[in-house]
């Protein structure tokens, strides 16, 4: 029945299903326009369906989710002491420099660790001293002023003496390269723990990198509104891309290569296990940063720059809607409170779990155990990160698709009460599917471009090239046969289903699907333009950020040594500020892909005569101006099983139209 249908309407209008008295959001077929107007629309049965919540499932296992990662905080918080990460201990596992209950009075004055007995090759006793010595020969005592003896080989104790040092962290690290080898296990520390120390040295900087973050992502969505008319914001964000990335690098290369001189400069601290790893991270990381800048810069000049500087239409649509809905700028700052909230308590969990464990004499033993929980407890995080996006993105795609339709009830307060009740409803309803969706879009995004650019060369390229053509209409007929009808569901379309009725994840994307498969070629030469200058400038912000914290950590400011992890700053930063930035930019994601599924939408459901079209002249203009030139293999019928049911009903010929559909009274 299926390929009958498809066969009899193939090629021909389809007929009129509405009639003229009623209003246009509740008589279109498809229920992405049912579902935008004032009223619910009903179902099959003539009732509206009732509301009731989604994936239940995903939603239990986020919840199992978050009372693991609750219990690992738990764990953590009792075992662990970030006091043991700011500074040293003395051999009575008193913190250096910290003032707590049962602590020496003078122990708060002292905030270095002296090895006293090190000349006579002993690393105990271990005693906070006020200021690393510099001399020699002058008596080492503890908090009550008694001296400290040090056992000699012939068991006799003579008095400790000072020796040269040199400071580095909280430790006072012996200028003879031969006294260091003695403490150096001691003294360097793994790249776990050394991470979250550079951390929590720099939060002050990383919360002012997040500040600045906010700001940027907020001009660069005044700069979307301004150009988007235009090419210049293609070329902006072309521009801006490949600069913040080479700054990125150049930045990570300098930091780098400042780490090796000042160690050059300490000849004691080239035998230093930590400060070669800190070293390693960094060329590792000013490497990863030239390879990502060098592979932008190839993707560009493969046919990037042409689909760049093809979109922006649809933005230009998206930032009119933001325009009219101001309401909707509340949420990119909700939402950046919200990331930076739960970028501070995996910050502060992480720190007590490097800290925990077993200390010893001023030795602490960490918990391994509890360091292999740190990846469950970073992948909730992760989780929990991406359900909030997807919340934003769903809560205004819905607003979208009712504005688009021209829902009356936006106009009150600039959308404000439509969007708290967008909000309330997608974590009431929608929160299963919120959760099932943040897992199953991450694995397709990078297959998904891939498959989009290739779609986008075979239309944009093909003129000319036969052979060309040939190929790729082989090899994009492989690609939608596996890829695209599993990976392909999996996108943020299916939010703008389930934002506007109630349906699952799965279910949403499956329609949304069907809706982009005959569009496929619409959504690889402009939809996913769109996205990608977004994604650009999302890069653009977290790039420049990222190389003013590698600067400023190369500055006498941060007081960060050869000694001190500046890599794993680097990366957070990274992470945070492209988070905080995809806050502010999730309302044209949002906005972009549910605009495109109402044009969709539009142009299948009406003529622009006795229908007329709910899209504006811009964006109907800007949308035909970029038609596809080249018709892609559809997946909805194979070209044997065509043919076939064609000879089985006896050629086209045979075929017989429809019956006029007529309105039936009541």
């Amino acid at each position: 029945h299926d390929i009958t249908d498809r066969l009899l309407h193939a090629g021909r209008p389809s007929p009129p299903c509405r009639r003229p008295s009623m209003p246009p959001s509740e008589s279109l077929r498809h229920p992405l326009v049912r579902g935008a107007g004032t009223e619910p629309w009903l179902g099959r049965n003539g009732f509206a369906p009732p509301r009731r919540c989604r994936d239940t499932g995903a939603l239990v296992a986020l919840l199992l989710c978050f009372v693991a990662m609750a219990a690992i905080a738990a764990v953590a918080l009792r075992e662990g002491d970030i006091g043991r990460l700011e500074t040293g201990m003395d051999v009575t596992n008193q913190l250096c420099g910290l003032r707590r209950e049962g602590y020496p009075e003078a122990i708060a004055e002292r905030p270095f660790v002296f090895f006293a007995c090190l000349p006579y090759g002993r690393r105990e006793p271990t005693v906070c001293t006020a200021e690393c010595p510099k001399v020699s020969g002058q008596y080492v005592r503890w908090y009550n002023g008694s001296l400290i003896s040090c056992p000699t080989a012939n068991g006799r104790s003579i008095p400790a003496t000072t020796y040269p040092t040199t400071h580095l962290q909280q430790n006072c690290v012996p200028s003879a390269a031969s006294l260091y080898a003695l403490v150096a296990t001691q003294i360097d520390t793994d790249a776990f723990p050394s991470t979250l120390e550079g951390m929590l040295k720099a939060r002050w900087l990383l919360a002012a990198a997040a500040c600045a973050a906010a700001l940027l992502a907020a001009g660069w969505g005044l700069a979307v509104r301004a150009l988007a008319p235009s090419r210049r914001l293609a070329l902006l964000a072309l521009t801006a891309c490949v600069s913040s990335l080479l700054l990125l690098a150049a930045a990570l290369w300098f930091r780098f290569l400042q780490g090796l001189s000042v160690a050059g400069e300490m000849p004691v601290l080239q035998g230093s296990l930590q400060v070669a790893t800190n070293a390693q991270m960094a060329a590792a990381l000013a490497a990863i940063a030239t390879a990502i800048a060098v592979g932008v810069g190839v993707a560009l000049s493969c046919g990037l720059q042409q689909r760049l500087l093809q979109a922006g239409g649809l933005l230009r649509e998206a930032s009119e809607a933001i325009a009219s809905l101001p309401a909707l700028l509340v949420l990119p700052l909700l939402l950046s409170c919200a990331i930076a909230l739960l970028a501070a308590a995996w910050l502060s969990v992480s720190l007590y779990i490097a800290s925990a464990g077993r200390v010893e004499r001023g030795v602490l033993h960490a918990d391994e155990r509890l360091q292999w929980l740190f990846l469950l407890h970073s992948l909730g995080s992760l989780w929990a990160m991406e359900v909030l996006f997807h919340w934003a993105f769903c809560a205004t795609a819905g607003l979208i698709v009712r504005w688009y339709f021209g829902a009356p009830s936006l106009a009150e307060g600039g959308g404000g009460g439509a969007l708290l009740r967008a909000s309330c409803r997608t974590l009431r309803y929608s929160a299963g599917s919120l959760a099932i969706g943040s897992l199953l879009v991450l694995p397709g995004r990078p297959l998904r471009f891939l498959l989009e650019h290739c779609l986008h060369q075979a239309q944009t390229d093909g003129s000319g090239k036969p052979e060309l053509r040939g190929v790729a209409h082989c090899c994009l007929r492989c690609c939608l046969d596996v890829a695209t009808r599993h990976l392909q569901y999996m996108s943020h379309n299916a939010y703008v289903l389930v934002a506007v009725h109630d349906v699952g994840f799965c279910e949403g994307a499956r329609q949304a699907f069907e809706l982009t498969l005959s569009n496929i070629g619409r959504v690889a030469v402009l939809a996913a333009g769109e996205r990608l200058l977004l994604s650009l400038g999302k890069l653009s912000i977290a790039s420049v950020g990222t190389a003013a914290v590698a600067a400023a950590l190369s500055t006498p400011l941060t007081a960060f040594s050869a000694a001190d992890n500046g890599s794993g700053v680097a990366c957070f930063a990274f992470v945070l500020i492209y988070a905080i930035a995809n806050a502010w930019l999730v309302v044209f994601d949002a906005a972009v892909e549910a605009i495109f599924l109402c044009f969709l939408v539009d142009q299948a459901e009406n003529d622009g005569e006795t229908r007329p079209y709910y899209a504006s002249a811009a964006l109907r203009s800007y949308m035909e101006a970029h038609r596809p030139t080249y018709v892609l293999p559809s997946m909805s019928l194979d070209d044997d099983e065509l043919s076939h049911a064609i000879q089985q009903m006896g050629g086209l010929d045979s075929l017989e139209p429809p019956p006029p559909m007529r309105a039936v009274a009541g």
